[in-house]
């Protein structure tokens, strides 16, 4: 019985905080390479030329009311007036707690190219969008709704029908990044906008502490050619880094990919969170990954039961005027 009690002031605790207090983060993805123009718009058209991506993730599998977080992209590389640019639409969708607290992110995505010399190219990106943020107030639990013995089973006091339950914000990014045949590094801030994430307000509530902080993040790596096998097969070794900071939030990602066609394997340490192990195999416009993520935080891995990831790629060549068009696509693997 005082199992049954705690855990009903835990979730009433988690609730109240996630509704009213907290700065909230962006969900992440362990393939974060799989849906470049999510990590930073400047990677809009960086394909070979039509892409479309599709990701999942299952994060903390064993909490109730996990971490569900999908994303589609479109983009692909398009010349006008003599310039090469890139142009596309992501979705990014999650779902989190037994509120069922959605979010969903459609944004359009604009790339400009700018060849500074022959496979050097510097590249700048604006991302323009909304978030919408919906709860379902029928599955919520109030510290009103607790009987010490039976759990929840009072109906609330609290005045949810004067909730806004459904709110859209508008939201920017912008990216910037450098490519070349063998190395990339980029640098991007999202929400800029900082939209306001908060369902009711309260008497002296900080409206600052309401809003999305905006997200940091820098990326770069190598594809070093380790290997010919000939007839178009080589084995490339490619170590990467991501540092994000959002907020009192701050994560720095260290890993190495080895790419021998036609498979991909990964490996990953996220500081004092996880270590990720990745498989991928390509086949044709055809690229499908799967990783997983093991707990090593104070949470441990028998409590959160790991988190799942999934990517989806399909990239079709595209030709401008009979040949292919001029640009650098991005040489770090698709995972």
């Amino acid at each position: 019985m005082k199992r049954l009690l705690a855990r009903a002031l835990m979730a009433c605790a988690v609730l109240m905080i996630s509704l009213d207090l907290a700065q909230a983060q962006d969900p992440q993805y362990s393939q974060f390479f799989s849906n470049p123009v999510m990590l930073n718009p400047a990677f809009t058209g960086t394909g070979n030329g039509r892409r479309v991506v599709m990701n999942y993730r299952a994060q903390w599998v064993n909490i109730p009311g996990f971490y569900n977080q999908f994303a589609v992209s479109y983009d692909e590389p398009f010349r006008f007036l003599g310039n090469t640019m890139g142009l596309g639409i992501s979705v990014a969708a999650d779902r989190a707690g037994e509120g069922q607290l959605t979010k969903i992110n459609p944004t359009l995505n604009y790339a400009y190219h700018i060849e500074l010399a022959r496979d050097h190219y510097l590249q700048f990106g604006l991302g323009v969008g909304f978030i919408q943020a919906s709860i379902d107030p029928t599955l919520l639990r109030f510290p009103d709704q607790i009987d010490g013995r039976q759990g929840f089973i009072f109906p609330t006091n609290e005045p949810v029908g004067t909730w806004n339950l459904n709110r859209i914000n508008p939201d920017v990014n912008f990216g910037a990044t450098y490519l070349n045949e063998y190395a990339w590094v980029g640098a991007s801030v999202h929400h800029i906008t900082q939209p306001t994430e908060v369902f009711t307000s309260v008497a002296g509530q900080d409206v600052d502490a309401t809003r999305l902080p905006r997200k940091y993040t820098i990326t770069a790596g190598l594809n070093i050619p380790v290997y010919d096998f000939g007839s178009r097969r080589e084995m490339t070794i490619s170590p990467a880094v991501l540092y994000k900071m959002q907020g009192q939030f701050r994560q720095i990602d260290l890993g190495i990919y080895a790419n021998i066609e036609p498979m991909v394997f990964g490996l990953w340490y996220r500081h004092q969170d996880a270590m990720i192990a990745l498989i991928g195999v390509t086949q044709g416009p055809f690229s499908f990954g799967y990783s997983f993520d093991y707990t090593i935080s104070t949470l441990t891995q028998r409590i959160s039961g790991g988190s799942h990831e999934l990517s989806l790629v399909f990239e079709f060549e595209k030709v401008y005027r009979g040949r292919q068009i001029k640009h650098r696509d991005l040489p770090c693997p698709k995972f």
